[in-house]
């Protein structure tokens, strides 16, 4: 069922994993806060529904390549220079194309002159990310440190500027400009360590090689459309319903949970290689559920006994109409602990297709019942919208088809072991 991995390796990619996740995702949150105190409620909503809108041009760009790429070499399946560097040239073509697009859609429909400045500066990020194709090789070679390397040079690069703008008060186009810098920094280190080991970078393109590439992402690329809509599109429908300061306040709660969202990816990975080795596979499944229900009660308690103390505190008293819309978000974590479970099933059963179905129905779900809720109920609405939404991907769409109604059945046990 899975190929024998290197227990070695392994360790030494979890340790990479860790410290990135742990000390990037801690200056973050630091980011998070510094940002939101400085710009106010309606400004930070601007940067947030850019960073959204932005968020969705980059989907578009990678057109779901880079998993494939990642198992390709995984593989041996093709020569990986040509793959790459062909890979490399198509999506240097979308992300131009996205960001020109990105460009003229923040220029037609745009509410004020500064958004189509700032979708300027922040529109770049799509061009210099195309060095996520690179990312796909270091990850198929398990050479995971020079991405972080990377990754944690650039975004500490990145606060740093950042900190010294706000710290002087000057003008936000400059921030803008330091939040894009984070991926400028990662393109030349990725590129650097890259080209460093193949010195090779003007290889014949091949349309044929990027045709059957594109053949095989399209579903990946649908799917993680989806999801972009379950979880992102509410921003985008608040700003447009309501306006930049009730995105704003909004924005806040969204981080403040996303915090959290770092423990059962950590967890996955740890217990990894004990469901992998084991021969009782359901039933590690249902310790590891039934681990992360528990770690996310523990959780949404202590959010709801601390969230009107905190929020204010750490992200301002602006901030203090976003401790609502935090303790109604909170339950979703349950259901976020219990998809990272979702998403490994769901591939070692070679079932994307349903999870492909299952995402795309809570896409559809959340665009109806945030057009519903938000005129009523504001930002809370959406994000009652969220957590129904959530509520639905995990549990009730498994139960359409008898092939995941055995997962369902996992997940349900895993609530009655407390």
């Amino acid at each position: 069922m899975f190929k024998i991995f290197n227990i070695k390796t392994f360790k030494i990619n979890f340790s990479w994993i860790f410290f990135d996740k742990l000390f990037r995702g801690s200056l973050n949150i630091l980011l998070s806060i510094i940002l939101a105190r400085y710009l106010g409620p309606k400004d930070f909503g601007i940067l947030n529904y850019l960073l959204a809108l932005l968020f969705l041009f980059n989907i578009l760009a990678s057109f779901g390549i880079n998993p494939i790429l990642v198992n390709k070499i995984i593989k041996a399946k093709s020569d990986e220079d040509s793959l790459i560097i062909n890979s490399y040239y198509f999506r240097l073509i979308t992300s131009l194309f996205n960001f020109f697009l990105f460009i003229l859609i923040i220029y037609f429909f745009n509410k004020n002159d500064l958004y189509f400045t700032y979708s300027l500066i922040l529109g770049l990020s799509l061009i210099f990310k195309s060095y996520e194709v690179l990312v796909s090789y270091f990850e198929a070679k398990s050479l995971l440190k020079y991405i972080v390397i990377s990754q944690l040079f650039g975004f500490i690069s990145s606060l740093a500027i950042v900190t010294y703008i706000i710290y002087n008060n000057l003008d936000n186009k400059l921030l803008y400009f330091a939040l894009t810098l984070d991926f400028i920094i990662v393109f030349f280190f990725i590129n650097f360590f890259y080209f460093r080991k193949k010195n090779k970078f003007f290889l014949r393109f091949s349309f044929l090689e990027i045709k059957k590439l594109i053949s095989q992402s399209l579903p990946i690329l649908v799917t993680s459309l989806s999801i972009y809509l379950y979880m992102r599109i509410d921003q985008i429908m608040i700003n447009e319903l309501l306006d930049e300061y009730n995105l704003g306040i909004y924005s806040v709660s969204v981080r403040y949970i996303e915090i959290f969202h770092f423990i059962p990816k950590i967890i996955m990975i740890s217990y990894l290689p004990i469901i992998l080795k084991s021969k009782k596979y359901n039933s590690e499944l249902l310790k590891l559920n039934s681990l992360l229900f528990k770690i996310s009660l523990f959780i949404v308690v202590f959010l709801f006994i601390s969230s009107k103390y905190i929020i204010p505190f750490i992200f301002g008293k602006f901030y203090i109409d976003s401790v609502l819309t935090t303790l109604i978000l909170s339950f979703s974590l349950i259901f976020v602990f219990f998809g990272v479970v979702n998403e490994h099933w769901y591939v070692d059963k070679n079932y994307q297709k349903y999870y492909a179905i299952n995402v795309l129905l809570g896409a559809i779900t959340n665009i109806s019942l945030n057009y519903l809720l938000i005129p009523k109920f504001g930002i809370n609405g959406a994000a009652y919208s969220t957590l129904v939404t959530y509520f639905l991907i995990i549990f009730l769409f498994d139960i359409f088809s008898n092939k995941t109604k055995k997962l369902l059945q996992i997940k349900i046990n895993s609530l009655k072991i407390l």
